[in-house]
């Protein structure tokens, strides 16, 4: 099994899901940022993070993370009962759309866009968006994870995007910002960090 990769990018969800389920495989650093890179990733646009699993390749890091889970988890992070797939899928789905579409557009000008080409008024409502979904967020302080009793994907998913919304320099309120501190203190999570920022 090939996992294609790149530091700070989505390729982390997938490299912490392997590192929970204890899955071995490999994983290939793309040069993203080359002009003639060594390697490359197999999708059609280049794109991370992708995986190959023998004569199957699958992009798109839900879809990637889903198989994963369903082909090697049993009941862990994708548990196969459908009430407690939903409580996950709600959290996924929520971190995705949501969340997610207002942190890459704030993540985008923050990070990516040079200094001189910036927009305040875009920085301004991106930023105004993301606090308005953090709002949202309700945990709930009985529940020890998102989605239920154990860690999931929901956790994975939920944690990326909320370590995004740091990097924007946005401060969580203090139970978030705990949730998100316990989800990065895994074994599972500082191993694949370690991987993925890999050169």
């Amino acid at each position: 099994m090939q996992i294609y990769r790149f530091p700070r990018s989505r390729s982390l969800k997938v490299l912490w899901v392997l590192e929970e389920l204890g899955i071995d495989y490999d994983s290939l650093k793309v040069d993203l940022l080359t002009a003639q890179p060594s390697i490359q990733s197999p999708h059609p646009f280049g794109k991370v993070p992708y995986l190959v699993d023998g004569d199957l390749a699958i992009s798109e890091t839900l879809a990637i993370c889903i198989y994963l889970c369903e082909k090697n988890a049993g009941d862990s992070l994708y548990p196969q009962d459908p009430v407690k797939q939903s409580a996950i899928n709600t959290w996924i789905s929520f971190a995705l759309t949501d969340l997610e579409s207002s942190v890459w557009g704030l993540l985008k000008q923050r990070l990516f866009v040079p200094a001189e080409q910036r927009s305040e008024a875009v920085i301004h409502y991106f930023t105004a968006e993301v606090q308005r979904v953090l709002q949202q967020i309700q945990l709930d302080e009985t529940q020890p994870w998102i989605a239920s009793d154990n860690f999931s994907l929901a956790d994975i998913f939920m944690s990326q995007t909320l370590q995004w919304v740091t990097a924007c320099g946005i401060t969580l309120v203090p139970l978030l910002d705990a949730y998100l501190q316990k989800t990065m203190s895994r074994a599972s999570f500082i191993r694949a960090v370690a991987l993925n920022d890999a050169p």
